[in-house]
């Protein structure tokens, strides 16, 4: 990833950012979004450093959640004696609920997401099923439960693929309104 990339990155939540805050009341629905980072925990699993996520959710403290992510990584694959690298993009699609566990500026929240994951690499693809279970929290940046917060959060994933598990922690930063 290019430092020409990170800065437009970064310019496009600026931007999204000054416009979503006013939109966002204290009561409605939400929208978070921002950068994820995905650490395999099988061994020699590696990580996707490059990734995305945007989650939205209704209003209240227990409610649905719908999660969208992208990662791309780069893995060896081998074929006969040759060994080329490829580049794999990796899309999850989650729903299931969410609840804020207290706090009227900084909201901690927990969430149980079910869904699929896509891998897609050199021209293949695979379907999984599975889920995620988080634990984050909203980082107030003052005027009570509305405005603009900032997002830490951490999720372990597991998708069952072909018999076996793939298991992932997905680590995220970003922004919610």
């Amino acid at each position: 990833m290019t430092a020409g990339s990170v800065k437009r990155a970064a310019q496009t939540l600026a931007v999204l950012g000054v416009l979503a805050a006013p939109a966002a009341a204290e009561d409605g629905p939400k929208v978070s979004l921002g950068y994820a980072f995905l650490r395999y925990l099988e061994s020699g699993g590696g990580n996707a450093p490059l990734g995305a996520y945007l989650s939205g959710w209704g209003p209240g403290h227990t409610t649905f959640e719908v999660d969208l992510a992208w990662h791309r990584d780069k893995i060896d694959h081998t074929s006969g004696d040759v060994v080329s690298t490829v580049t794999q993009n990796t899309f999850t699609f989650l729903g299931g609920p969410r609840i804020i566990l207290g706090g009227r500026n900084d909201q901690p929240y927990a969430h149980l997401l079910g869904g699929a994951r896509l891998d897609k690499f050199a021209g293949a693809s695979n379907t999984s099923w599975g889920g995620a279970a988080g634990l984050g929290i909203d980082l107030g940046t003052g005027g009570g439960r509305g405005g603009t917060r900032f997002r830490l959060g951490a999720d372990f994933e597991m998708f069952f693929k072909a018999g076996e598990n793939v298991k992932a922690l997905r680590l995220t930063a970003g922004l919610t309104f």
